[in-house]
């Protein structure tokens, strides 16, 4: 069992620098396109709280990468109609144009990749991943 965790590690590391070179491709870091990832994810409207719960980078980069793109003029912030004591992060007109270009980038690279596997294989692959998932996140519930 030893060399599979090892190898699922191996894979787990190389899968992140894949990412990160996808990042510095597009000029941006890992933690930036992992935040362009996860707004993409909740449709460009999120709260830091969902960002930091998404990326699982801390509260205070999600606020320092948000600021910088705020003053950037990539996202705005406005107040949470659910919860007064948070704020929205969302792309503007500029910052949306921006994202597409980056993310319609990975995507390819994503697309183009993992369809050389076939549906099936990228189906069981997906089931497996949610499966360890689920059992990983409830082991360290405990």
């Amino acid at each position: 069992m030893k060399n599979y965790i090892q190898r699922y590690l191996h894979d787990w590391l190389a899968f992140n620098r894949i990412y990160e070179q996808l990042a510095t491709r597009n000029d941006l870091s890992f933690a930036e396109l992992s935040v362009l990832l996860a707004l993409e994810d909740h449709n460009y409207c999120a709260t830091n709280r969902q960002l930091v719960q998404d990326t699982g980078l801390s509260k205070q980069t999600i606020s320092s990468l948000v600021q910088k793109m705020v003053r950037n003029d990539l996202m705005s912030l406005t107040l949470n109609p659910n919860d007064k004591r948070s704020k929205l992060v969302r792309l503007t007109t500029r910052g949306q144009e921006w994202a597409n270009q980056i993310l319609g980038d990975v995507h390819r690279f994503e697309t183009k990749t993992m369809s050389s596997l076939g549906a099936e294989k990228t189906r069981q692959l997906n089931g497996l991943n949610e499966e360890l998932l689920k059992r990983m996140e409830e082991e360290v519930q405990k």
